[in-house]
């Protein structure tokens, strides 16, 4: 896909629409605007505007527990009671949030665990490509780039078999 319209130097709808998709799936993931604007070939302005014009944060904080979040809450409950402490949750709330985590069907469970494995692969090449200079970086950045596309179909894939 090309990033830019080749005559006016702007993105058509369409590609701003993929655009736009994609750095919010990455801004949701913890991903910076500055390392969203390396990926995705946008400007961190164009980014600043689109975050707040479509609501990015409030996403991102509902998008942001993951399940080692819920087995951190569970096992806090088990020290907080072992330690005689009164726990800060309750114990129906907690059965509550691992009971839908439980409903929820394998392909879904997978696509959280491999967005989450994923993002932390993806930090890692960030770090690699800050690390880097010249062709080297570039080499990362659109190797990442790249492997973003596939990975985005793969998780679609996963979610959409339900």
């Amino acid at each position: 896909m090309a990033i830019t319209n080749k005559i006016k130097g702007r993105m058509t709808a369409a590609e701003s629409d993929y655009k736009k998709s994609q750095a919010k799936d990455l801004f949701v993931k913890g991903f910076s605007l500055t390392n969203i604007s390396e990926i995705i070939g946008v400007g961190v302005k164009t980014l600043s505007n689109w975050r707040e014009l479509y609501g990015w944060d409030n996403e991102k904080e509902l998008n942001s527990i993951r399940p080692s979040e819920i087995k951190k809450l569970i096992l806090q409950y088990v020290l907080d009671i072992r330690d005689g402490k009164k726990p800060t949750h309750k114990a129906d709330d907690l059965a509550k949030i691992s009971a839908a985590w439980d409903r929820m069907d394998d392909d879904r469970k997978k696509a959280v665990h491999t967005m989450e494995s994923f993002d932390g692969f993806s930090q890692f090449m960030i770090v690699m490509a800050g690390t880097s200079t010249g062709k080297k970086r570039d080499e990362i950045l659109e190797l990442l780039q790249a492997i973003r596309v596939f990975f985005d179909k793969y998780v679609n894939e996963l979610v959409s078999n339900d």
